[in-house]
Formats: C-alpha cells, structure tokens, sequence
C-alpha cells in the first residue's frame, strides 16, 4: 500500500494498517511543525497525536493530494499548538508604531555549527516571540493568517515579529560565556 489514494481509501475503510501508514507519511512535518511553535518534545508529540485522531475521525471528509492533506495536518497541528499557548497566557504586545527593522547580508556558507547557534539562540527566545518567527519563517504563513489564527491584529503580529527578529538578532550578536570559550 505504497500509493497515497489507496492509503486514504483504505483509513476511510477504518484500517489500521493503512492508518499506520498514513500517520508514517506525515508525522514528522506534524510534529516538526507543533514542536517548533511549543519548544517541548511532549506537548508537540501530544498535538502531533491529536491531529492524527482528529483527521483519522473525519478521514471519509477528505479527499485530494498529498499535499493538500500534508497541508491540512500542518495547519490543525499549528492551530491546535497555538490553542495551547493561549492556554499558557502569552502576552503579545500591541505596537501601531513603525518599527524599523535592520537587515544584514546572508552569508551562503551557513555551516552545521552556524545553524544549531541559531537553534539554539530561538529557544532562547520568548514564547511569544518564537511562536510568530516560527509561523511566519519556517510555516510561511502571512501576518493575517497569523494574526487571525491568534485572534490578533496584523500590526501586533508585523510588530511581534520584527522585535523577535531584532530580539534574534541580538542574541545571535551576544554570544554566551560558553561559546566565548569555544572561540
């Protein structure tokens, strides 16, 4: 049962075999997509787990591509992560003013090393900060979308992501007593 449609008719026949398959073609973008909006392995495994349930219940509902579906579970994964950081209380910080965001040059030659200090400092970062850097860099999501999926406005998200950016940036600039050592 290599072939998509044929996995998706046989979930929507409720068969668990096809359902493991399924799940084993898209738990990894699920859980990548929940994991860098929480920052915790065992909350996004959870909304990774939710989503599959979710889906799974309604399978009969959907129909299309693969990506379509890839898409599908992405966005509840996100919405349902997103669900669970309101729960947490992010405060976001409403902005009208322009906010003057700086950009440097992008280095081509990003090595492994370069690229975990990245991952690194974004942990770092407040959820809140993390959450809509996360969204709209690596989700591809537009300030909108984002904005309506966290019942924002789309200033407070524009402002949100160039001081997470800005807040990014410094953090990346600073190093740590740790990486002054390695130097």
């Amino acid at each position: 049962m290599s072939d998509y449609k044929t996995i998706l008719r046989q979930c929507q026949k409720r068969d668990r075999r096809a359902q493991l398959e399924f799940y084993m073609l898209f738990y990894k973008g699920v859980y990548n997509s929940a994991y860098r909006i929480l920052g915790n392995p065992q909350e996004a495994e959870e909304v990774m787990q939710e989503t599959f349930l979710k889906v799974f219940d309604r399978i009969e509902d959907y129909d299309g591509e693969v990506s379509n579906m890839e898409r599908i579970l992405k966005r509840i994964a996100i919405n349902h992560a997103i669900d669970l950081c309101r729960k947490r209380k992010i405060q976001f910080i409403s902005l009208e003013d322009n906010i003057c965001v700086t950009t440097e040059e992008n280095n081509e030659d990003e090595t492994e090393m370069q690229l975990q200090l990245i991952a690194d400092k974004l942990k770092q970062l407040p959820e809140g900060y993390r959450l809509v850097l996360n969204l709209h860099l690596i989700e591809g999501l537009k300030y909108e979308e984002i904005a309506q999926m966290m019942q924002l406005t789309p200033s407070t998200v524009r402002s949100q992501f160039a001081r997470a950016r800005n807040k990014l940036i410094g953090l990346i600039k600073t190093p740590s007593p740790h990486e002054q050592f390695i130097k």
